[in-house]
């Protein structure tokens, strides 16, 4: 039972006390939180005891913030097209009111629509450094706003970035200092109580995975010419007192040091509180830069990818998986048109091309939503449902010989515009928009791009040929039962002559079976013609 406070557990007695009361100090209350472990030595979400797939979308800051019907409709919309997880973002400023008030609502009123859909939830939080600004706009009220206002409206407490020179920053920016020690001790205390909270209060778990700030960057807005930009660097007096203690290749060097710097400590102050899986985003950063953060961040958990647009390789999300980050596409922006025409295909990319914990989209505003273009809406949630109900079987065979997926990678034409959704629609009368499709196809452990557009393989002794499907997966969960999971094509099976197949879903590791699918027969081989999205189970009787 909870006798005292959590604000005077956390002044009086330090985070410590808040992990033995919300944790019960052992490490069987740890174990049952969200983690990433390895399978097979694939990176493996782990929720409620499971393994999990994040698939689904983060929803843009601007519809986010109302909580109105259409933030509603976002959740009712993933939850419709079969998502496991939503993203939300939650600036600074929603909880932290005013100086050292904190309230929660903001929070929790996304945690109750997830359960009330039957999803769990990304936090990001939006505090000092969103994009390289503190703001969307510089108007007076205007939202979002990222730290307090009592952050904002004292300059000579709390240090913004100083960039001199000829670029011109965003309106919205610059962001504050990460070299500053007094913005750094209020949001690390905004963190401490963000996860005191969670630990107090979501007893479901529906909150797996938490970013830190959004995107650090303080480049891409400040209008100077690309040569110059590896220079670039805050001149305040905190950076000039570090720049000249430390030794640095540039000024990008010092800065992402001291970014990382920032959020080692941010993300100390949480798990050390409620040991969540956090992790930063990143929005195009030179893969160099990125172990700048998994070297001096022991309780960062990955860098995630921000701009994955297409499966075709090199990209810059396979490009950033160095050293000991796990592949995550935290954001592909709806807005861009390569994402759009993949929609069907970038899950199936994250979790068997390059077996990352999941996939999710940013959904932008209005005209470029999912929710609201019926055709984009289908396809993904034709491609999200295999994943979702079956994912248990699926995260379980990644890295060993029982597993066989596939997807497609396509070209596309130059000759393209886009019409009012963003979607990809040919200049020139009756021209296809893709010019070439290419199958690429995972063999357990093994990989390969083709040109055919069927294939045949063998897995646990029966043979599979493919045809007419964009993407799928199929596992052997034990030496008699075989998941397929495919939103559509025609599936040849041979190698038994005693098979019953039958669909449903799973629920963790429990298959429930909603009725008996009959296969047609040609030529000894069972064919299964599947023009919606299903998951279906093999028994094969090994018996004479």
């Amino acid at each position: 039972m909870i006798t005292v406070g959590v604000a005077a557990l956390l002044f009086q007695n330090g985070a410590a006390a808040l992990v033995t009361v919300f944790l019960g100090g052992s490490a069987a209350a740890s174990e049952a939180l969200p983690q990433i472990t390895t399978r097979h030595g694939v990176p493996t979400l782990e929720v409620d005891g499971a393994p999990f797939l994040v698939v689904g979308a983060q929803c843009d800051v601007w519809r986010g913030l109302r909580q109105d019907r259409q933030t509603v409709a976002f959740f009712e919309g993933y939850q419709a097209m079969n998502a496991t997880t939503v993203a939300v973002d939650v600036p600074w400023s929603k909880i932290e009111l005013t100086e050292d008030r904190y309230d929660f609502q903001f929070l929790d009123w996304f945690i109750a629509q997830a359960q009330q859909h039957g999803l769990k939830l990304v936090v990001d939080l939006f505090n000092s450094n969103v994009c390289g600004k503190v703001r969307e706009g510089n108007q007076p009220g205007q939202d979002p706003v990222y730290p307090p206002a009592y952050i904002l409206d004292a300059p000579e407490k709390y240090q913004r970035m100083v960039l001199p020179g000829s670029g011109k920053y965003h309106p919205g920016g610059p962001p504050m200092c990460p070299n500053d020690p007094r913005t750094l001790e209020r949001e690390r205390r905004l963190c401490r109580r963000v996860a005191a909270h969670l630990a107090q209060t979501d007893q479901a778990h529906t909150v797996i995975m938490l970013q830190i700030d959004n995107e650090f960057y303080y480049q891409q807005w400040l209008k100077a010419p690309s040569t110059e930009a590896t220079e670039v660097r805050c001149h305040c007096r905190f950076c000039e007192e570090k720049w000249a203690a430390g030794s640095w290749k540039n000024g990008e060097d010092f800065m992402f040091h001291s970014f990382a710097h920032y959020v080692a400590e941010l993300t100390h102050a949480i798990t050390v509180v409620y040991p969540l899986p956090c992790y930063v985003n990143s929005p195009w950063w030179p893969p160099r830069e990125i172990p700048a953060f998994l070297d001096n961040c022991p309780d960062l958990a990955l860098v995630g990818i921000d701009g994955v647009f297409a499966p075709n390789e090199p990209n810059i999300f396979s490009e950033s998986q160095i050293g000991r980050n796990r592949p995550f596409a935290a954001e592909n922006p709806t807005e861009n048109p390569k994402t759009r025409m993949n929609l069907d295909v970038l899950p199936y990319y994250t979790v068997v091309g390059c077996q990352g914990i999941g996939n999710l989209l940013w959904e932008c505003g209005p005209p470029f939503t999912i929710v609201d273009d019926p055709s984009a809406r289908e396809r993904y949630g034709a491609a999200l449902y295999p994943l979702r109900w079956a994912q248990t079987p699926i995260a379980r065979a990644r890295g060993t010989e029982d597993l066989l997926g596939w997807y497609t990678v396509r070209d596309v034409s130059t000759s393209v515009t886009t019409d009012v959704f963003g979607n990809f629609i040919s200049t020139v009368s009756n021209a296809a928009v893709v010019t070439g499709n290419h199958l690429f196809i995972r063999e357990g452990t093994h990989t390969r791009l083709t040109e055919a557009t069927a294939f045949t393989a063998t897995l646990g002794g029966l043979q599979f040929t493919i045809s007419n499907s964009v993407a799928g997966i199929i596992v052997r969960s034990n030496p008699r039962t075989w998941v397929i999971a495919v939103p559509h094509g025609r599936i040849t099976i041979t190698g038994s002559p005693k098979v019953r197949i039958s669909e449903g879903r799973y629920h963790a590791s429990r298959w429930q079976p909603a009725g008996v699918l009959n296969a047609d027969m040609e030529n000894g081989a069972r064919v299964l013609t599947i023009d919606h999205p299903e998951v279906l189970q093999l028994t094969v009787d090994h018996r004479p």
